[in-house]
């Protein structure tokens, strides 16, 4: 909800999401009766990222980011537990403002590029445990905890806004992930091949610097992200769960001197599990389970 920063060439910033998926959905419909019946799949993520960006001019900015996520997979049904913990894809881009900040008219948009690298392991094991007959050997565990996805691939993404009267601001940003590559097959023998899927995450909203509170700022925005069932460049041949989420997003900001804090809780109003190419060539329709909400914290310094 701002321009580029004024002074300091360094930003560290760090971020951190929490999420408890474990609401199966069919289509936009709820099956209630998982949960009823203790039989559904459930995710519990942590996941964190550190972003590291000099900015080279006014206009101009580079970006490095490192992901990193500790992740559990519970089978209810089983009470069977799996795991992940590890480094995901890096990546590694640039940014420029479309207008030479600062702007009169208190309105920009920075547009960015970057490259998506397959540092993130896309075969990660685990023992299951938690049942009464633990496994004594690794199984590769599902394609919805995995560290990376095996692929080179590359993304855009854009920040815009408009400074309004009385304090508010207009901001909208969006990212795409392109992934070329079609399928992966993890190591386990007799494992089935796994799609190399896009990604999406768009958001949109108003913020509100409060007055006698200098440097909180208040937002509220909507926000969707997901995974397509066809990808924009290659194929969707594998096995992939796609799907949408959309939901409302408060938040909080407090800036003070060259750092700046921001809190935001992500509530969703709308799921969707879409059918897969796979699924529309078998006449099926899978089913993938989702969040109630999202936690979103975030920190950054500028040097």
């Amino acid at each position: 909800m701002s321009s580029a920063p004024s002074s300091g060439r360094w930003n560290l910033s760090f971020g951190y999401r929490w999420q408890d998926s474990f609401r199966h959905f069919v289509g936009d419909v709820e099956q209630p009766q998982r949960v009823a019946q203790d039989t559904q799949q459930e995710n519990k993520i942590h996941l964190f990222d550190v972003a590291l960006s000099y900015r080279l001019n006014r206009r101009w900015t580079l970006t490095f980011s490192a992901p990193a996520m500790d992740a559990d997979r519970i089978n209810h049904r089983t009470k069977g537990l799996t795991e992940s913990t590890g480094l995901g894809d890096m990546s590694v881009g640039a940014k420029f403002w479309v207008f030479r900040p600062p702007t009169e008219s208190h309105q920009n948009i920075q547009v960015g590029f970057s490259i998506k690298l397959p540092t993130g392991k896309p075969n990660a094991t685990s023992l299951i445990t938690g049942t009464a007959n633990p496994t004594n050997s690794p199984t590769t565990v599902d394609q919805s905890i995995q560290l990376g996805d095996s692929a080179t691939g590359f993304a855009i993404d854009y920040m815009a806004y408009k400074s309004l009267p009385r304090r508010f601001t207009l901001f909208s940003t969006g990212v795409y992930l392109f992934n070329p590559k079609n399928t992966y097959t993890a190591t386990t023998p007799g494992a089935r091949a796994l799609s190399v899927p896009d990604q999406y995450l768009f958001r949109g909203g108003l913020g509100y610097g409060v007055p006698k509170l200098r440097g909180v700022a208040l937002s509220a925005a909507g926000r969707v992200e997901g995974v397509p069932a066809r990808d924009l460049i290659g194929r969707e041949d594998g096995f992939r769960r796609p799907g949408y989420a959309v939901s409302v997003e408060p938040g909080l900001q407090y800036a003070r001197g060259r750092n700046l804090w921001s809190f935001s809780y992500a509530i969703a109003v709308h799921r969707d599990r879409t059918r897969s190419v796979p699924d529309v060539r078998a006449g099926t329709h899978g089913d993938a389970a989702f969040a109630d909400s999202v936690l979103l914290i975030g920190y950054s310094r500028i040097f």
